[in-house]
């Protein structure tokens, strides 16, 4: 296989898994929704190793947000960054809208699609399980499942988070500060042309900021890979 292919597949599916991580955050706890809700305002984030070795940063900015309180419609972008923060050019932008319906998050699978491909819905078809988080959530809840199944062409790729619950609040501390968050659990798979991953993950989310930090777990237990808020500005 076409080593540029490859990681072209590769960084697919990593886009998938980030869109994922990144719409989870949209639950609301005391009213206010655990993700970024303000226009402008700009998330880098760092991923690191097993050992604690910086892998790569990526850009997330708030480019518009319409609605008020529990309804909202927000649109962002995701720009992926090397080791050294500088703009990876090949991997394309991906520009994204989520919403919070009457205090939870409701994700179309064919949205997500539509996020990664830029020709005609013939290009590619999607289908799964919406993502939903209903407001509140508090430890032990369950959280629901979420599946998505696509195909590009001839690619395809799955994702999913299951066996999803709340362990609660916990304040922790990262680059960018510190933050007082609900904590997650999901068990996720994804697959991407028979390339699989099964991972257990734990995520921390604050109010009007959205993913703080999350923990990715090989299913034996050893840490995998790290993520975390390393920069936050309007």
């Amino acid at each position: 296989m076409n080593v540029l292919f490859k990681n072209n597949l590769l960084n697919m599916k990593k886009i998938v898994i980030i869109i994922i991580a990144a719409v989870a955050a949209t639950s609301l706890w005391a009213q206010e929704p655990l993700s970024p809700v303000k226009g402008g305002l700009s998330l880098t984030y760092v991923t690191k190793n097993d050992k604690g070795k910086v892998q790569a940063y990526s850009l997330q900015k708030v480019t518009s947000v319409e609605g008020s309180g529990n309804n909202l419609t927000v649109a962002y972008s995701i720009q992926a960054m090397d080791n050294k923060k500088k703009l990876i050019a090949k991997v394309p932008v991906i520009n994204y809208t989520y919403k919070v319906e009457n205090g939870a998050l409701v994700i179309d699978p064919k949205a997500m699609l539509n996020s990664i491909t830029t020709g005609s819905p013939s290009d590619g078809t999607a289908e799964g399980t919406p993502m939903i988080l209903p407001s509140g959530m508090k430890a032990g809840d369950a959280l629901a499942d979420c599946e998505v199944k696509m195909q590009i062409a001839f690619i395809k790729i799955s994702a999913s988070y299951t066996e999803g619950v709340c362990e609660g609040e916990e304040s922790i501390t990262v680059e960018a500060g510190t933050f007082a968050c609900k904590k997650t659990k999901f068990r996720s798979k994804s697959s991407a042309m028979g390339i699989k991953t099964e991972m257990i993950v734990h995520s921390w989310y604050a109010p009007g900021v959205g993913l703080v930090k999350q923990d990715m777990y090989t299913a034996k237990g050893k840490l995998h890979t790290s993520q975390e808020l390393a920069e936050l500005s309007e």
